[in-house]
């Protein structure tokens, strides 16, 4: 299909609004960060991170591989584990390879944890009602919004706006199991 023969995404919602049987989900990936603030969220700014390293291992991985993405490079080093345990019996290789994979994942959570907004209000009162609003076509009885990002920038939001239909991961529901009703 041309993209020029597409419902448009008001076009799309009214009309999900209007079949009160159909499920509305949601699927936020890493441009929903993006669309927050760009410099902190994007591969370019996770790589940099790494290029103001010390770690100059991860500075010539990215090099080789030439790629920003990082779980694309974990990807590829756990494939290579793989290979390296059918092509040799060299046990140290295979080690460095996971070591190399760990030090990946740990240096992720530190770019992340380095560049992520401070806290809950550090998300204009005006970005956060805004954000909610389109949020609501997705929440409630009929929807579900899922999200792969690292951030926490919806949980803010449905915290900050007090979603009454967000379930967290913490448990609350599983010890009330009416919560999404009662609240």
């Amino acid at each position: 299909m041309e993209i020029d023969k597409l419902d448009s995404y008001q076009t799309v919602i009214a009309y999900l609004k209007k079949k009160s049987d159909r499920n509305r989900h949601l699927l936020l990936g890493n441009g929903f960060s993006m669309a927050y603030d760009h410099k902190i969220f994007s591969y370019n700014a996770l790589s940099t991170f790494i290029e103001n390293s010390n770690d100059e291992f991860l500075k010539k991985l990215f090099e080789v591989i030439k790629t920003k993405n990082f779980e694309l490079i974990m990807d590829y080093l756990d494939n290579f584990c793989e290979i390296a345990q059918v092509f040799s019996e060299d046990k140290t290789l295979v080690d460095k390879i996971q070591q190399a994979n760990e030090t990946l994942k740990n240096s992720l959570i530190e770019a992340v944890k380095s560049l992520h907004p401070e806290h809950v209000f550090s998300i204009s009162e005006d970005k956060s009602k805004k954000c909610y609003k389109f949020l609501e076509n997705y929440l409630g009885e009929n929807g579900n919004i899922f999200s792969t990002n690292y951030d926490l920038l919806l949980y803010w939001v449905l915290l900050r706006n007090e979603s009454k239909f967000h379930i967290d991961g913490f448990g609350r529901e599983l010890e009330n199991p009416n919560f999404k009703k009662d609240h």
